[in-house]
């Protein structure tokens, strides 16, 4: 796996933000594709992106999405990113907050409002209005950022992140972003958001849905009931997903023995961590290393 540092980006460089667990960059396409382009990369931050120029085709999750011109994307804490093809002239801005400053702040409360789209879909496409609101937004935290430490506060921080994704959700609910539709704010939508950040931090531990549902002091029949009706999803389908994609990430891009991976995703032994990949994707661990082997090789 790659290193993972504070900055909250596997092989990520240090930034002058990261006293304060928040940096803001611009990065061109061959940036891009140099950091993310090789191999699938696990993001321990919570990435808000603007797409300033040009296109970026993106792996989220094992979906394929598109980014152009004026395209905002939110990656979640946790989410499997692969930059897979951009065009010459790609510039998109970026402001991360770590997993530490994330912990710091109510963060899934200040998500909720657009929470259940992003799970489903991480682009919103904005018109030239929001475009611009939001390119002179990086502009400017990007200068207060030159000033270093002393300048750039948790409290400065934590406010571009409320004024970033409120605006976002303003902008919704006056049709300012192509096809999205915002519901009211909700005590469900609060229930997924906490499971999604105990499923981030927990899912190599904890696999039994009961964890989850006690956690949120909720009977199983409606936690599940909640989960389902919010995303699409059920709470066990949530919890396979991120062990199948941490697993398959591990199985491509690293060494390491199928009995190390299994011990590192919470399993008793190889064996029932065999039975539980193949049960989702249809082949053996080993047959699916095999497998990336023979198509990296052609």
């Amino acid at each position: 796996m790659a290193h993972n540092d504070d900055n909250g980006m596997e092989r990520q460089k240090p930034m002058p933000q990261e006293s304060v667990g928040f940096f803001v960059h611009q990065m061109s396409g061959q940036d891009l594709m140099e950091l993310f382009g090789k191999t699938p990369t696990k993001i321990n931050a919570c990435c808000l992106c603007y797409v300033v120029r040009g296109s970026i085709k993106v792996m989220v999750n094992i979906k394929d999405f598109n980014v152009v011109t004026n395209d905002f994307m939110v990656l979640f804490q946790g989410v499997i990113l692969q930059v897979v093809e951009v065009s010459d002239d790609a510039l998109v801005s970026i402001e991360a907050y770590s997993s530490s400053f994330l912990k710091k702040v109510n963060f899934w409360k200040i998500i909720s409002p657009i929470m259940q789209h992003i799970i489903k879909n991480p682009v919103f496409s904005l018109n030239e209005e929001m475009g611009n609101f939001y390119r002179e937004s990086f502009s400017i935290m990007s200068k207060a950022a030159s000033f270093g430490a002393t300048f750039m506060t948790h409290n400065i921080a934590e406010s571009a992140l409320v004024v970033a994704i409120d605006m976002l959700a303003g902008a919704i609910r006056h049709n300012m972003v192509k096809g999205v539709v915002l519901k009211s704010s909700s005590r469900d939508q609060v229930i997924v958001g906490e499971f999604m950040q105990r499923a981030l931090e927990n899912y190599r531990t904890e696999h039994k849905i009961t964890f989850y549902a006690h956690a949120a002091s909720l009977s199983l029949s409606h936690f599940c009931n909640v989960i389902s009706k919010s995303t699409g999803m059920t709470a066990q389908n949530i919890i396979m997903n991120l062990i199948i994609m941490d697993a398959k990430i591990q199985l491509k891009s690293s060494g390491v023995a199928v009995q190390d991976i299994a011990r590192s995703l919470g399993f008793p032994s190889p064996t029932t961590f065999n039975r539980y990949f193949r049960t989702y994707t249809g082949m053996t661990p080993n047959d699916y290393r095999n497998a990336k082997k023979t198509s990296n090789d052609s």
